[in-house]
């Protein structure tokens, strides 16, 4: 199952929050993204029901750049929400990996989110921008200078983090 990059981004601001944490928008987006990655390594499916696209920064799921983006490089305060329609009236509400039926594979999905906080949360948003800028990444095979939002397949970000694995 794969789930909306505002819900996964939700559960890494929520992480972040209980260990006395922040993230700025550009190290959420790096964390959603090696999360969408591991996932498709591991579980052979998308975390991210969305698109990655090679932005200059980087990888960047857009709906999240535009979720995020009026806090700059400050730490993100609020999670993303999305609008819908209830009762005839409009109602916001933050998105949780919890909040969708599959319940196996919400635990699958929770299990990869916390180990890639585990595991990158530790770094900096430049250190985790240039990760994904080295020779080889699904962004270095993709982006161009002067082309704007190409999308990354998701079958190059599978294959490249299934090549991190060991053995």
């Amino acid at each position: 199952m794969s789930y909306p990059a505002k819900a996964v981004a939700n559960e890494f601001l929520d992480i972040a929050e209980n260990s006395g944490d922040s993230l700025s928008a550009m190290k959420l987006q790096k964390l959603v993204y090696f999360a969408h990655g591991w996932h498709l390594a591991l579980m052979n499916q998308p975390l991210l029901q969305e698109n990655v696209q090679a932005w200059q920064f980087g990888p960047v799921v857009p709906e999240l750049y535009q979720a995020f983006k009026r806090f700059g490089s400050e730490a993100v305060t609020e999670p993303a929400r999305e609008m819908t329609l209830r009762n005839h009236k409009i109602v916001f509400h933050a998105p949780r990996i919890a909040d969708f039926e599959d319940d196996d594979s919400n635990v699958c999905a929770l299990d990869v989110v916390r180990k890639v906080w585990d595991t990158y949360g530790k770094y900096g948003a430049v250190k985790l921008s240039n990760a994904t800028h080295m020779v080889g990444t699904p962004w270095y095979q993709v982006y161009r200078e002067g082309q704007r939002h190409k999308v990354i397949p998701n079958e190059l970000i599978k294959e490249y983090f299934k090549s991190m694995i060991p053995g």
